[in-house]
């Protein structure tokens, strides 16, 4: 019998990166790809990045709400919904043209993204508590694979394959294959609890709401590096040097790669010194090595182009290794010190970084907007990353019982 617990466990493993990784693979798409949005839409920078700040709407819905309802009806049930919301609302991101429609479906985007965080991340704390394992930074390495895959193929398809065509055969392949996945999993998927007593009501989903302010002040500062490079990263290659709409992906490439690497990496490490020690270094490396080589390639002339462009692909080398495994440490960090079931602990904890975030992208796009600099509204994501070694000490506290 130990041998089928132990195929059932790897299993079950495999399919949980599967979903995390076609997950990053999936959102992240149409990202290398937002000049073409941004062009569709006839907007400015200021507006566009007001524009898609407005999927925290959605997220935010779906962080107050979706844990509690995954804490009553389960995993299954949350997920299917969140990937036909999902993927709906992508595809009709892309290839609508008007701004107000936009808006409304950016939020259901958001809302589809957030729904199926939760449930993933909560089904993964479910195979940690079976299986006295750690799947959640893993699961977010394979996020960032599909992330980095996704992008690496948007580059090569840009100038070849229309937006839309590209979203929409995407999103309708991925949406079969997690719901394949998805079934294959439904023995083992977290359910929902029967115990009436349990469950919580809208009253209590308010009057139980508790903000841990070190780990959400903490985690926002490391995850705006992350978001800004997602939303301009290859909007500030392309403007600043001029390159083709493939060669500004590469340092986006780059920055995911790393990603990848360090949240892969970072348990090999930890018998050599404490997570809160390679936090912190993580922080130093990643905010100086990001600022420093943005400032630096900045200020060179116009003929030393192709210099400028490799001290942004370091800058975002070091950006990506050095932040790459401190959100998932908060993140942990969010569930451990909560008193609440992981999926309602997550929620509040994401809506509460979800608000933060959403002030955050507001500043950045309207930075850019009346300075015209891309490069001056980076400096934001790289002091706050920077500022985030003042939280870095609840990496390291004992875990607190649940209720």
């Amino acid at each position: 019998m130990a041998p089928k617990l132990d195929v059932e466990h790897g299993h079950e493993q495999r399919l949980i990166h599967v979903l995390f990784f076609l997950f990053g693979f999936g959102i992240m798409a149409w990202v290398p790809r937002f000049p073409e949005i941004r062009e569709n839409l006839a907007l400015d920078n200021g507006a566009f990045g007001s524009i898609m700040s407005t999927g925290s709407v959605g997220a935010l819905i779906g962080l107050v709400t979706v844990g509690h309802i995954i804490h009553r009806l389960g995993v299954k049930k949350v997920i299917l919904v969140s990937i036909a919301v999902l993927y709906g609302s992508l595809i009709a991101l892309v290839h609508i043209r008007s701004i107000i429609l936009f808006v409304i479906f950016s939020v259901c985007f958001g809302f589809g993204i957030t729904a199926m965080h939760l449930a993933i991340n909560s089904q993964a704390f479910h195979f940690n508590a079976r299986r006295s394992a750690n799947i959640v930074t893993s699961g977010q390495g394979y996020w960032s694979a599909g992330a980095l895959s996704t992008a690496i193929m948007s580059g090569l398809l840009v100038d070849r394959v229309s937006l839309e065509t590209h979203i929409t055969i995407l999103s309708v392949v991925l949406t079969i294959a997690m719901i394949l996945i998805v079934i294959s999993l439904h023995p083992v998927l977290l359910s929902g609890n029967n115990d009436i007593e349990s469950r919580y009501s809208l009253k209590q989903i308010f009057s139980s709401f508790k903000i841990d302010w070190p780990v959400s002040i903490g985690m926002v500062c490391v995850l705006y590096l992350e978001f800004a490079i997602g939303d301009w990263g290859t909007i500030f290659t392309k403007d600043r040097l001029e390159v083709s709409a493939g060669v500004s992906t590469i340092p986006y490439i780059v920055f995911t790669a790393m990603m990848i690497f360090g949240r892969l990496l970072i348990y090999k490490l930890l018998p050599y010194a404490p997570l809160e020690v390679w936090a912190k270094r993580g922080a130093l490396i990643g905010g100086i090595g990001f600022g420093g080589c943005i400032v630096i390639a900045t200020h060179l002339p116009v003929e030393m182009k192709w210099l400028s462009f490799s001290l942004f692909t370091l800058g975002f080398f070091l950006g990506g290794l050095g932040s790459s495994f401190l959100a998932p440490s908060f993140f942990r960090a969010a569930e451990r010190r909560s008193n609440h079931p992981s999926a309602i602990a997550v929620g509040q904890f994401g809506a509460v970084n979800n608000f933060l975030a959403f002030i955050v992208k507001w500043i950045v796009a309207w930075t850019i907007q009346v300075t015209g600099s891309i490069a001056l509204a980076m400096m934001i994501p790289t002091l706050m990353l920077l500022a985030s070694l003042y939280f870095m000490h609840v990496l390291n506290e004992e875990p607190e019982a649940k209720s």
